[in-house]
């Protein structure tokens, strides 16, 4: 059996994580994968991509690396039941893999390989990766000789050269990206929390509420610095950023991503929803799907700015393709990233530290692998850092031939 070996070293009447259930292979371009930030005995990173039912698992102690100079040690461990690519939580002491585990990024994969079974077998699997932070094509390769590695195999997880590659780069893509993929939390905040555990058939619950914690809202902002009591804008506008002459160092500094989209502002009120542009212009009829997930999101009134963009297969955005599916009246396709919360639930937040705002849009729209609307991570501190590595990856992208 498959999951034999992830169920002999697990006590599931002690541990939070799914026991699973035995599913057998199924055919898709896209399968799923997960890489799991774990802080067990030692930080590490769980790579794993679902085949043949189950996913297959390697421990990466770097974490992946996006210069495909940078090949990284990947050891191969026993596969997990499909079901833990959705667990995030604590693994308590006394357990196998005790520590808080991240769901640290998410999506789907697409073998390279017509065959992706023989190529795994034969430990040289090319595949491309469509996640939240990883893009574009990788390699698992699984060494020989004395570096093959006695009780488990040792594997190299290799970027290949693409338009996602950043060569230089380092360790760059998980020092700059630090938060969950599904909660927007870091390790450490997991870690505190404790409040996921699993069922005895795989699925998550949440721990018993009190009864005041189940008329708790998502978003308390009264609690804000800077939080004014106040009616919704009349005449919404988003806050816009100025120009200036270097990035701005130090850790009073917040950085984001310039996406290549428009910018729209989602008022919600009541489960009412209208989608304006930068100019107060009405789109909300040109993004039904887009308008019919803010009215699903848990609160009665927010104002949301963000970009919506078109995405390619490697993470960017393209402008012209954007143009075209808004023309085309094709957009249920489309990414809106939110990027910071103005007002909700009857306050104010213009005037509240933006880090505190978004960590009140995180608590509304957590981080997801797809779907149209998704969180907008960013960076704290490292200005120039983080400004570098991004001329750094659009010289790479928009290089001559």
């Amino acid at each position: 059996m498959a999951l034999t070996e992830y169920r002999r070293k697990r006590d599931f009447t002690r541990t939070p994580e799914p026991a699973g259930v035995e599913v057998g292979p199924r055919v898709s371009p896209k399968l799923s994968f997960v890489i799991q930030k774990h802080a067990a005995r030692r930080l590490h990173y769980d790579f794993r991509l679902e085949l043949d039912g189950v996913l297959k698992s390697w421990a990466v102690p770097k974490g992946p690396s996006t210069d495909p100079a940078e090949k990284r040690l990947a050891v191969h461990t026993e596969d997990h039941p499909l079901e833990y690519g959705g667990f995030e939580g604590v693994i308590p002491e006394r357990n196998y893999g005790a520590g808080a585990s991240m769901i640290w990024d998410r999506g789907s994969w697409t073998p390279l390989d017509p065959d992706p079974w023989a190529a795994y077998a034969k430990g040289a699997l090319k595949f491309k990766l469509n996640g939240q932070k990883l893009h574009g094509k990788w390699a698992l390769v699984r060494m020989g000789g004395r570096h093959a590695g006695r009780d488990k195999e040792n594997w190299l997880l290799i970027k290949e050269r693409d338009a996602a590659s950043v060569p230089g780069s380092g360790d760059a893509i998980v020092a700059d990206n630090p938060r969950s993929a599904a909660t927007g939390r870091t390790i450490e905040e997991i870690a505190a929390d404790r409040d996921r555990i699993w069922g005895p058939n795989g699925e998550e619950r949440p721990e018993c509420p009190t009864e005041a914690q189940q008329h708790q809202p998502l978003v308390d902002p009264a609690g804000i610095a800077g939080a004014e009591k106040a009616r919704m804008p009349a005449d919404p506008r988003p806050l816009l950023a100025s120009i200036a002459a270097q990035p701005p160092d130090g850790p009073d500094w917040l950085h984001e991503i310039k996406y290549d989209g428009y910018r729209l502002l989602a008022q919600v009120q009541d489960g009412d929803v209208r989608l304006t542009t930068r100019n107060d212009l009405d789109w909300t009829g040109k993004f039904p799907a887009l308008a019919g997930r803010f009215a699903d999101l848990a609160v009665e009134t927010a104002l949301i700015d963000g970009e919506l963009v078109y995405l390619k297969a490697d993470g960017t955005s393209d402008f012209n393709r954007l143009q075209e599916a808004i023309a085309n009246e094709r957009t249920d396709g489309l990414v809106f990233y939110a990027i910071d919360l103005l007002y909700v639930e009857g306050w104010d937040l213009r005037d509240a530290a933006l880090e505190d705002r978004k960590a009140a849009l995180a608590a509304l729209v957590p981080a997801a692998a797809d779907g149209i609307l998704r969180y907008s991570d960013h960076q704290i501190g490292r200005g120039p850092d983080f400004f570098r590595y991004a001329c750094a990856y659009r010289r790479h992208r928009f290089k001559a031939p």
